[in-house]
């Protein structure tokens, strides 16, 4: 039995039962392989640009005698074939952006993206909206004393124009839904910018430039507060 980390059980949980799926940078394995063992998927393909990953995905799928359900394959990104769900986990928010980019027109027959950036995830953001996919919902988790968002997204061909770029630092969807774990989020980046704010030197023009934006980030993090707090 396949005990995954709290990220992953989230990913996990995110995913259509039924939904044929590919895990991108699946590593290990695990998220493909809970899949078909909890009968979620019976059709799953796991690929990793790495060799050394992807054979312990090989091993971990031929121990569970899932090789009929789960397709290990070695790659860089999505692979040419129609998936109901494409999960991209773990990676920078600019290299999902990429990914996606570089499989457009397999990204847009998806019906879901499941989407887990390390960083960067207001550039991710910005570059789903540009290439006209929406943002239907959105999950954080905390673990680790770490914060991890999950955008799901789907294509829809519409591009918001009228969306600033401090627009993409904030998740619509958990503000909306006035996520508790969200609010402790950016409490953290509160008290993170504060601090670098207050670090700079007052006599350099160069620190005076990047205090006043940082100060204006500052000024939209505690009114997204306020909001999730009333």
């Amino acid at each position: 039995m396949i005990k995954l980390s709290k990220r992953l059980n989230k990913i996990a949980e995110l995913v259509d039962f039924g939904a044929s799926v590919i895990d991108v940078g699946t590593d290990h394995g695990y998220v493909p392989n809970f899949l078909c063992e909890n009968k979620i998927s019976s059709d799953i393909i796991a690929t990793d640009i790495s060799k050394n990953s992807l054979e312990k995905s090989i091993e971990l799928t031929r121990e569970l005698g899932n090789e009929k359900f789960v397709r290990n394959i070695l790659a860089n990104g999505i692979v040419d074939e129609n998936r109901d769900n494409i999960i991209i986990a773990g990676l920078g928010g600019i290299q999902i952006a990429e990914i996606i980019a570089n499989s457009i027109e397999i990204a847009k027959s998806s019906k879901k993206l499941i989407l887990q950036p390390m960083q960067k995830t207001n550039i991710l953001r910005r570059e789903l909206n540009n290439m006209g996919f929406e943002i239907f919902d959105e999950e954080i988790i905390y673990e680790d004393e770490r914060y991890f968002e999950i955008i799901l997204a789907k294509f829809s061909n519409k591009i918001d124009k009228g969306l600033k770029e401090e627009d993409f630092y904030f998740s619509k969807k958990l503000i909306e839904k006035k996520d508790k774990t969200y609010l402790s989020y950016l409490e953290e980046k509160k008290t993170y910018l504060k601090s670098i704010i207050s670090s700079f030197d007052p006599n350099s023009t160069r620190s005076k430039k990047r205090s006043e934006e940082l100060n204006n980030l500052l000024n939209l993090v505690e009114e997204v507060i306020d909001e999730i707090s009333n």
